[in-house]
């Protein structure tokens, strides 16, 4: 063999090497994370359904029952999914002001659509004041 085409042979097998090296460490990253991302994800969604039920008028506390059950779940879930951060004493007052808000909503869920924007305003700066502070 010729001596550039060893190179660009060599030069091949290196990009290949490390194209499959990259996609394992970015898997192994995404495993990392995954369950931080989940329980931010769950909370997502069921805030968003709650916001979709303020929009359409379906506010009764059966309709939003569940929902706000999931955000109390998984705003308790918080300290489980980020231990690293829960060691920073603003952090860990954010997720225990968090929970500890979304329990109380959901022990007495609003009976409105007015009530249910208000609690949605409330529990939306909770999560903005966190996400501002450590993203």
């Amino acid at each position: 063999m010729r001596p550039p085409l060893r190179t660009a042979l060599l030069l091949v097998i290196a990009a290949a090497i490390g194209a499959i090296a990259a996609a394992q460490i970015s898997g192994v990253l995404r495993q990392r994370d995954a369950y931080p991302r989940g329980v931010m994800d769950v909370m997502a969604h069921h805030f968003a359904r709650l916001g979709h039920n303020a929009r359409a008028g379906t506010c009764s506390a059966d309709a939003t029952a569940a929902h706000l059950g999931m955000l109390v779940t998984m705003s308790g879930e918080i300290p489980q999914a980020f231990p690293g951060l829960m060691r920073d004493a603003q952090f860990a007052k954010f997720a225990d002001d968090a929970h500890a808000f979304d329990s109380q909503v959901a022990a007495n869920p609003p009976q409105d659509c007015a009530g249910l924007r208000q609690a949605l305003a409330r529990i939306g700066e909770h999560c903005d004041q966190c996400h501002r502070v450590y993203r």
